[in-house]
């Protein structure tokens, strides 16, 4: 691969192809989290808890990736609704659940190693994105216990769908080639954001929610 003057020249300086397509991906995701925050009302896990899974899904697949959120999310609540009736300190209470997690997740790949179910090569997921995405436990429970189950469930989904847009454009090739190589993208990431940061009207969402009020308003205009 031929790269840019500049991209050539940080490569030759000690930075690793990987490691530069890894903090590009870093801001892409970020813009990511900001564009749906903002523009389309989707509330996440702030915007570390996105970031951190949609590099994570990039190393295990999509399915592999989801397989093994949607697991950590069952055990977490079985922990939880377990925990919940003993008296204990909130950290201790994480603790344990972290351990109920690791014997929950090797199970899981046990059980996979020797019935398939699909997802015959989950021994060869990176262990550090499976413990990435084992992260994910710690904001769930911590909104779980703070809001509702309803509002907990809905900002994980969300969590998970701005990770999934995050993955699915950091892992085409023509866009990370595309980004090492013209690196003054992460100025364009710049104004794009500062540009959000100062947007003031309607997200997407408001305008799915109340589009009634505005329909009859337009109606009203009309008469």
């Amino acid at each position: 691969m031929n790269y840019s003057p500049f991209t050539d020249w940080l490569i030759q300086n000690g930075i690793s192809k990987g490691t530069l397509e890894l903090l590009v991906a870093i801001t892409i995701v970020a813009t990511i989290v900001s564009v749906f925050r903002y523009m389309f009302g989707t509330k996440s896990y702030g915007i570390y808890a996105p970031i951190i899974l949609a590099i994570s899904y990039s190393y295990t697949g999509l399915k592999y990736g989801l397989s093994i959120t949607l697991l950590v999310i069952l055990i977490s609540l079985l922990s939880y609704s377990v925990l919940k009736r003993i008296r204990m300190h909130y950290i201790t209470r994480i603790a344990i659940n972290y351990c109920l997690l690791t014997i929950g997740l090797i199970a899981f790949i046990i059980i996979i190693k020797k019935y398939g179910l699909g997802l015959e090569n989950i021994s060869n997921v990176p262990a550090l994105a499976l413990i990435s995405i084992a992260g994910l436990s710690d904001f769930f429970i911590k909104q779980f216990v703070q809001k509702s189950p309803k509002t907990s469930i809905m900002n994980l989904v969300s969590t998970v769908l701005v990770a999934s847009a995050g993955w699915f454009i950091i892992t085409r090739e023509y866009i990370s080639e595309y980004a090492i190589n013209n690196l003054w993208i992460i100025v364009v990431l710049i104004i794009v954001n500062l540009l959000i940061g100062q947007f003031k009207g309607l997200r997407l969402k408001d305008y799915v929610r109340f589009r009634s009020v505005v329909k009859e308003k337009d109606d009203d205009s009309k008469k």
